[in-house]
């Protein structure tokens, strides 16, 4: 699952300094995107692109659907994430605990207390865009380092960017956002008959 998630986590001590974060969290409920994944190794100069469409609830919830080169899907309810792979008849069940929850980006987007206790971040106006970074306070944590863009006008996130500790890099494209009606049973998964359940 780290090709997907890994940090969007921040930390303040004053909570000014991720205002923009904030608003763009809020922002992104109740609404759908396009979204390209570019996944690139440590050591390695090209990416693997993957790609599809997400839908985003009041965060944490979220339904991620990859088209691109394969299909499989992310579903995220808050406390439990679905990790389904159609060609494998197999889907993943894992319960976010606290420490997993620290570990996946968009998660903690939505969760200022949680996002304090292990970044630093900073806001700098660049153009159009507010470019967020934010940085971890421990060595010992998955994520290096996020850098996030966000758009100024509408506060919507359109890039997030982020190393983890074994120096992979992973770029998130959010593109077409618009609103769409949501409920709470987009965000849970159903397994279809003659699937394997793995539980973690």
């Amino acid at each position: 699952m780290k090709t997907l998630f890994v940090a969007l986590a921040l930390s303040l001590t004053i909570p000014l300094h991720a205002a923009e974060l904030d608003r763009a969290a809020a922002a992104l409920a109740g609404n759908e995107a396009h979204f390209t994944q570019q996944f690139t190794p440590k050591g390695f100069k090209t990416a693997q692109v993957e790609s599809g469409t997400v839908v985003f609830g009041t965060l944490p919830m979220m339904r991620w659907s990859y088209s691109r080169p394969d299909e499989k899907l992310f579903v995220f309810d808050g406390q439990h994430s679905w990790f389904y792979v159609p060609s494998d008849k197999q889907v993943t069940v894992t319960n976010l605990d606290a420490q997993r929850r620290s570990e996946l980006p968009f998660l903690l987007l939505g969760d200022p207390a949680a996002r304090a206790k292990s970044f630093v971040v900073r806001e700098t106006p660049k153009g159009g865009s507010t470019v967020v970074t934010l940085q971890p306070n421990s060595a010992s944590g998955m994520i290096r380092g996020v850098v996030v863009t966000i758009a100024s006008a509408t506060h919507l996130i359109q890039r997030v960017e982020y190393t983890d500790r074994e120096g992979n890099r992973t770029i998130f494209e959010l593109t077409g956002m618009h609103k769409r009606a949501v409920s709470n049973d987009l965000f849970h998964f159903t397994p279809p008959a003659g699937v394997q359940v793995v539980e973690q």
